[in-house]
């Protein structure tokens, strides 16, 4: 008959597959998040949020309810406005002036620098052509007068030599 419990039938000196467990086994795990699991959020930076959101929001509507009510300080405010976003405007119209300013002016460099290269760099080309003409037509010369008459005596020498090695050759 087959034992179920081992406990049960357990002598002093005996040890079962229980008792052989270490108490990490048997403590309660912690819960590990996968690598790319979403980990939960601290809540309090979400409520921070909210409630800045709601302060700021409350503010408005406060202000917006300030200002209905006293139409001749919203008259006011609405002037300054006024007069700041035209500020604003003439900013941005001196700046775009500028702007188109120096991109003309830089656009005449270029066409200057284009210029000077174009000046400069066909003079060099048409100096670089001439050379290498005349690099051409001093090799062509040495090739004729020089290598040419040089090569035809030493494969002359060479044929001569191998007719007399071939003709007094001893056997």
């Amino acid at each position: 008959m087959p034992e179920y419990n081992n406990t049960l039938n357990k002598t002093p000196g005996q040890s079962t597959s229980l008792d052989k467990r270490s108490a990490d086994e048997l403590a309660p795990k912690k819960k590990e998040y996968p690598e790319l699991s979403a980990k939960p959020v601290d809540r309090t930076t979400i409520i921070i949020a909210v409630v800045v959101a709601v302060v700021i929001f409350a503010a408005l509507i406060g202000s917006g309810v300030y200002l209905f009510l006293h139409p001749e300080i919203a008259s006011v405010l609405r002037d300054i406005v006024i007069v700041f976003f035209g500020l604003a405007v003439v900013v941005i119209i001196v700046l775009l002036m500028v702007l188109t300013a120096v991109t003309v002016y830089l656009a005449l460099k270029v066409n200057d620098l284009v210029k000077l290269l174009d000046r400069e760099i066909k003079p060099i080309l048409a100096n670089l052509q001439n050379t290498m003409v005349d690099v051409r037509g001093t090799a062509t010369f040495i090739n004729d007068k020089a290598v040419q008459p040089v090569i035809t005596t030493a494969s002359a020498f060479s044929a001569t030599k191998s007719v007399f090695r071939t003709l007094f050759q001893k056997k």
